[in-house]
């Protein structure tokens, strides 16, 4: 009998602990990728940011008419930035035939662009958006960056094909050749568009410029995938963070939201701390604006 009551007492004292870390993983992971805006504070004064995820229309006045409403919106919440995904204004629709997608593309001073930054200094926010940007006969795939005093700080032109075909025309379609930052109330901030993040150079010429923030539009789509959301959530989102965590900085992710027709992409946002942690996130699939407190030195 004292056997027995002593090996249940073992037994019992190993399936606890099994329990326990067990219980103890899962809460680690769920506070590790927990999906509210948390703040980050370091010391200093938080800055609220906003990462939208537009759903994209056909027409491009549409998608600009959402965009303006999110700004609003975001406006209204106190948030003082807000970025928007990779072609934000067409959605990554380009066909490699020049005379369809030469008129995706906007010119620094078109009418969208400038109307932007008058919305940016009425409501007193900065915008951060990917667009297809056109120069003469070229076109790029370009992120900008609007200040409410001084209208586009700053231009990044993406600097790897990964936008377009290798059999589109490349006296049209171009690459930018170069990584620029800015400073700004949220510290000093840079561009990085989509598939830049992966390759060494670009990611050494961002890591180079010892930003604060950086700012990440872009434009994924999965293929051949039964749960998007899951495989994102297990695997693929992984490889994101360990590449921003190489930068030291605070970064915001923010992708394009296709219809499944016209654009292929899974949309989701996400906000991650200078040593690599998730702090926010927007699900897969949905419109919206994710909202995060960070320090700007932090």
């Amino acid at each position: 009998m004292l056997i027995l009551i002593h090996l249940w007492m073992r037994n019992s004292k190993a399936l606890s602990k099994l329990f326990f870390d067990k219980a103890y993983n899962i809460i680690k992971r769920a506070i590790r990728i927990i999906p509210f805006p948390i703040s980050v504070d370091e010391g200093g004064n938080l800055v609220k940011l906003a990462i939208a995820v537009n759903k994209i229309r056909e027409h491009k006045e549409e998608n600009f008419s959402i965009i303006c409403d999110l700004v609003a919106e975001a406006s209204k919440n106190d948030a003082e930035l807000i970025l928007f995904p990779e072609t934000a204004l067409t959605g990554l629709v380009n066909t490699d035939s020049p005379e369809k997608d030469l008129d995706l593309g906007e010119t620094i001073s078109d009418e969208f662009i400038e109307r932007l930054s008058m919305i940016s200094k009425d409501l007193n926010i900065w915008i951060a958006l990917g667009i297809f940007e056109r120069e003469n006969k070229t076109l790029y795939d370009t992120a900008i960056l609007i200040s409410p005093e001084k209208d586009i700080v700053l231009k990044h032109r993406r600097t790897d094909p990964g936008w377009h075909s290798p059999n589109a025309p490349a006296d049209i379609y171009k690459e930018g050749n170069g990584f620029e930052a800015v400073e700004t109330p949220f510290g000093r901030a840079t561009f990085l568009i989509c598939g830049e993040l992966f390759h060494d150079d670009a990611l050494e010429a961002a890591k180079r410029l010892k930003p604060d923030l950086l700012l990440i539009p872009m434009a994924r789509s999965a293929y051949k995938i039964d749960d998007v959301q899951q495989w994102w959530n297990t695997e693929e989102k992984w490889f994101y963070v360990d590449r921003v965590a190489k930068t030291g900085a605070n970064c915001l992710f923010a992708n394009c939201l296709g219809d499944g027709v016209l654009e292929d992409s899974f949309g989701g946002a996400m906000a991650i701390d200078k040593n690599g942690k998730i702090i926010a996130e927007l699900p897969l699939f949905r419109q919206g604006i994710l909202y995060v407190d960070m320090n700007p030195g932090g």
